[in-house]
């Protein structure tokens, strides 16, 4: 396992995962320098030990805060907006800064970026993985596409590898729990098409996976549980975990704007089942909550 005491962490963008790779990465020893908009989450990390800075992604002025002593790159930023304007910013626009830091400083290190499922195209409910899947049908999927090209052509001396999330959940985020357990009868979208996820864990553990491998991780990883499921089966099993009836779903987008980023821009989300084997034979990552009954459990019983 390769030693990452001393290490200099340099994290791009420092929400859901990002802090809990901040308070990983200072258990091990690392030195940690995040880089966020988010000034609460900036003080959240730098009263844990991290170094911080406070600015866009997309920009430059980070550059000089990292220097050249980096060991280590993640950049796991978010949309800085709801829109495809936003998308292109953080993620195209995120991965070309990185790039050009890269370059300048000769980097050399191991490096990911956290890119998304919603790079796979509708499969009909068929099984699809990095090596075989439709192209996304949406601009939204097409843009993350291309932010993984940046991202791996820019880094192309260092050990980069993409691992594409499937739909994130754990603690402080299972808005589906929440409104069956609120007794909510109607759910917005669609209820039978397949639902991809990962917990928030597991994907902390597959980074580490990553980067304590002796040998460098390069190329392209889906991060998602063993067992995807149709929407109405997870609200069904949740609903009867909670005591209330199963909910009905209306086919119609969340008009609150808290709907899920993976619903096509036409309406209907891609409906594929999506293989884990890629990470699992590449690093020895296997999921601790294997299916959405594995984590929602645990939720449950955590209250």
């Amino acid at each position: 396992m390769k030693e990452l005491k001393g290490k200099r962490l340099l994290i791009l963008g420092c929400g859901y995962l990002g802090k809990i790779l901040v308070a990983e990465a200072l258990e091990r020893g690392m030195r940690v320098l995040a880089v966020s908009r988010n000034v609460d989450t900036l003080s959240e990390v730098g009263a844990k030990g991290a170094e911080t800075f406070c600015g866009m992604v997309d920009a430059e002025l980070w550059h000089e805060a990292a220097g050249e002593d980096v060991d280590f790159v993640v950049n796991c930023v978010s949309s800085a907006g709801g829109g495809l304007a936003g998308y292109r910013q953080s993620y195209i626009g995120g991965n070309e800064s990185l790039s050009k830091w890269a370059s300048k400083v000769g980097f050399s290190g191991r490096a990911l970026y956290t890119s998304s499922v919603s790079v796979y195209g509708d499969a009909d409910g068929g099984w699809v993985d990095e090596s075989e899947a439709p192209e996304p049908a949406n601009e939204r999927g097409r843009l993350v596409r291309e932010s993984e090209r940046v991202f791996l052509q820019g880094l192309e001396r260092a050990e980069a590898a993409v691992l594409r999330l499937a739909g994130l959940y754990g603690p402080g985020r299972h808005l589906m729990l929440d409104r069956l357990r609120s007794g909510e009868r109607e759910l917005p979208g669609w209820g039978d098409y397949y639902l991809n996820l990962v917990r928030i864990e597991d994907v902390a553990a597959a980074v580490w996976h990553c980067w304590e491998a002796e040998e460098g991780i390069c190329g392209t990883f889906t991060v998602v549980d063993d067992e995807p499921a149709l929407k109405q089966d997870i609200a069904t099993w949740i609903a009867f975990q909670v005591g209330n009836p199963p909910p009905v779903f209306t086919g119609k987008i969340d008009s609150s704007g808290r709907a899920s980023r993976r619903l096509g821009e036409g309406g209907r989300p891609a409906n594929r089942r999506i293989r884990n084997a890629a990470l699992k034979e590449a690093t020895g990552w296997k999921p601790r909550f294997a299916s959405f009954r594995d984590g929602f459990s645990e939720l449950l019983d955590e209250g």
